[in-house]
């Protein structure tokens, strides 16, 4: 789960023992103001603290385990950074063979995408993946753009169908872009606050104001983790001409929201009016799934 998610984990619990008891109410509501009232960064980073702390009292409670003896300790460590460091090997020689050929293999790299992002890849292999397309948005003639649409139309990942998109965009072609927009707007739709998250999670990686109208109408959603997401994805997607959107939540009855929408207000005013109106590399690798070794 992303740390964006347990920021609206923790505010709601604060705000939902807010309105069940008398005792959690005025202390759970006083952290969340103070906490609300710093810059937002800080209050991510306050709220992962108290995420931490939650886990370590989880870990107190469970049962005692008996100490395993040293030496097997040491030998787990040492088998753990041996495996560590044989997948970022595995991972940055893969990368190395998508770029490369060779008389005795002469696929284009299309091809060895294709193979690599065969038969259910994993985790690591979609990473991969991303992180050589991204590497590969100016080289149109070694990754042309008809090879992008073929693997965005064979691949069901979310984040490499993504990439995908922001890279043709990049490139002056916006339509699996919009492919990707009118998606996350369908299952916006959903009667399941969870899955409307979700979906506007996926719209705020976009990082582009081609998402905007699809998130403004969550900012009035009867569910406050929803409205609260919905910010947070306005924040990542808008740019100065969307303040005024942020602006009417301010006086939001749930504290969260109104303080959330001011930071969120205040940052886009620092965003001029063409920011996130075309792509960056920037833009496209703040999002690129991690590998092992990029």
């Amino acid at each position: 789960m992303s740390s964006r998610k347990h920021v609206l984990v923790a505010v709601l619990v604060g705000a939902g023992f807010a309105g069940a008891l008398g005792y959690f109410k005025i202390q759970s509501l006083e952290g969340r103001l103070a906490q609300l009232q710093s810059s937002l960064v800080k209050k991510e980073e306050e709220l992962n603290t108290l995420r931490a702390r939650s886990i370590d009292q989880e870990d107190r409670s469970a049962p005692i385990r008996v100490p395993e003896n040293h030496a097997d300790s040491v030998g787990k460590r040492a088998a753990s950074r041996e495996a560590v460091a044989d997948s970022a090997t595995r991972s940055l020689q893969i990368l190395k063979e998508l770029e490369s050929g060779s008389d005795a293999d002469r696929r284009s790299s299309f091809e060895k995408l294709q193979e690599l992002l065969s038969s259910n890849p994993s985790d690591e292999e979609i990473a991969i993946a991303s992180r050589f397309i991204f590497e590969k948005a100016r080289d149109q003639q070694g990754l042309p753009d008809y090879a992008l649409q073929s693997l965005y139309a064979s691949q069901s990942d979310p984040d490499l169908r993504r990439v995908i998109a922001q890279v043709l965009s990049q490139r002056g072609n916006n339509a699996l872009l919009n492919n990707q927009i009118a998606e996350a707007q369908a299952r916006l739709m959903s009667s399941q606050p969870r899955v409307r998250q979700d979906a506007l999670a996926q719209l705020a990686k976009t990082h582009s104001t081609k998402a905007v109208d699809a998130i403004a109408p969550l900012l009035q959603d009867p569910d406050t983790t929803v409205r609260l997401e919905a910010l947070f994805a306005l924040r990542d997607t808008g740019n100065q001409q969307h303040a005024g959107l942020a602006e009417a939540l301010i006086h939001d009855p749930d504290p969260s929201v109104s303080t959330l929408a001011s930071d969120v207000s205040s940052s886009l005013k620092n965003l001029s009016a063409s920011a996130r109106t075309n792509y960056s590399r920037s833009d496209i690798e703040m999002e690129l799934p991690p590998i092992a070794n990029p």
